[in-house]
């Protein structure tokens, strides 16, 4: 059975403790609690007049130790595929590299007329496109060749045989890497391909559905922001990874020369919405996870990294590539979690017993290691 973030599971020392892992390995929120507590009244932005320095440097050093002890050695596709988004492409374990692993062991080929196209299934990748963007953000050149019991492919036949076979009919799961792939291979004014059972594909549709769906699960939190509503429990917190993926296929799609649709000025209006979460949600994560139990302090910790560690990944991936800049105040606002992120880390690898929970619950270990690897290269960004 596949635990979710939203579905309470048993572990540790004493009956009742708990610890949440995400859906499908990303899908869902978190929910330490059947009733989340209102955040205090001052948990929205504040302003600063500078960024204090901070530094990541052993914070990051731990991440990367526990990457190295703990993931680089698993056999599993989707761990190892966030293993590469860490340490590179050309990471390697047991004399082999651990994309050459991956690819492998994933990829499938299905046929149409009587033709062979390779893809990664969602049931191994968890969401569409997601090794593919693992390749592309690791800058795995086209020509790259994989041996894989299905045939001999390259990178690029990979991604053609994807977007042949693309179908949004068949579609579940949030867009967030199909918007990274298809704007980087698709510049807005050359947007259209069809797949091989004659779709006709508009990139910029897609860019704009995925951009109405993630206002969509912000609503809740533009209310909070506008002080309508109290910030709390709701659509945004059951996204992949507590809605941070969403804004990164829309940054991609910004980088990627995208605008239709004020697509800039409402991507900024979200990346506000992340900055007000980065104070608000790790309170909300406190006041529903509350007690001196092992395992409750480890499940708070695990979803204040998820949540803090996707997110600076998302801030520096924007600023380093030149798609937004960020104001001292909002500066200060990274620096405050990424000194969240070093209590967090430190008792991740010293107080908390991830070895009790890879034994007792496996996938929120597997969890864990995943977002090590966001938080690995969200820090990096800063550092």
């Amino acid at each position: 059975m596949r635990l979710t973030r939203r579905k309470l599971v048993r572990g540790g020392a004493a009956a009742g403790m708990i610890l949440a892992a995400r859906a499908a390995l990303g899908r869902g929120g978190l929910a330490g609690s059947a009733a989340w507590a209102q955040a205090p009244a001052g948990a929205g932005p504040t302003s600063a007049p500078t960024a204090a320095p901070f530094s990541s440097t052993e914070t990051i050093g731990l991440l990367r130790e526990l990457i190295l002890q703990r993931a680089l050695a698993s056999d599993d596709p989707w761990v190892q595929a966030h293993v590469i988004l860490a340490l590179g492409a050309d990471i390697k374990t047991g004399g082999k590299y651990v994309l050459d692993e991956m690819v492998a062991q994933s990829l499938k080929t299905e046929a149409v007329d009587m033709k062979q196209y390779p893809f990664f299934p969602t049931d191994v990748e968890r969401h569409p496109f997601h090794f593919l963007q693992i390749m592309q953000l690791t800058d795995v050149p086209y020509d790259r060749a994989f041996a894989t019991p299905v045939g001999r492919f390259t990178r690029r036949e990979i991604l053609s045989g994807s977007e042949a076979l693309y179908d949004p009919a068949k579609i579940t799961d949030e867009l967030s890497w199909v918007v990274s792939v298809l704007t980087h291979e698709f510049p807005q004014d050359k947007d259209r391909f069809k797949t091989a059972r004659g779709l006709e594909i508009h990139v910029t549709e897609i860019v704009q559905k995925h951009l109405a769906d993630t206002e969509a699960a912000y609503t809740e939190t533009f209310a909070a922001m506008a002080g309508a509503t109290p910030y709390g429990r709701g659509v945004i917190q059951r996204q992949a990874c507590n809605g941070t993926h969403m804004l990164y296929g829309l940054i991609d799609a910004l980088r990627g020369g995208y605008t239709a649709g004020d697509l800039k000025a409402r991507t900024w209006r979200l990346t506000r919405a992340l900055l007000f979460r980065m104070r608000a949600e790790p309170q909300l994560i406190d006041a529903s996870l509350r007690g001196d139990q092992p395992m409750v302090r480890l499940n708070a910790d695990a979803a204040k990294l998820t949540f803090l560690g996707h997110s600076v990944e998302d801030l520096g991936y924007a600023v380093q590539n030149g798609v937004f800049e960020l104001d001292a105040s909002q500066l200060q606002m990274v620096t405050q979690a990424r000194e969240q992120l070093a209590g967090i880390v430190s008792r991740m690898t010293g107080e908390h017993d991830l070895d009790q929970l890879q034994a007792e619950v496996p996938n929120a270990y597997k969890i864990i290691l995943g977002d090590a690897c966001h938080t690995y290269r969200g820090l990096r960004y800063w550092s």
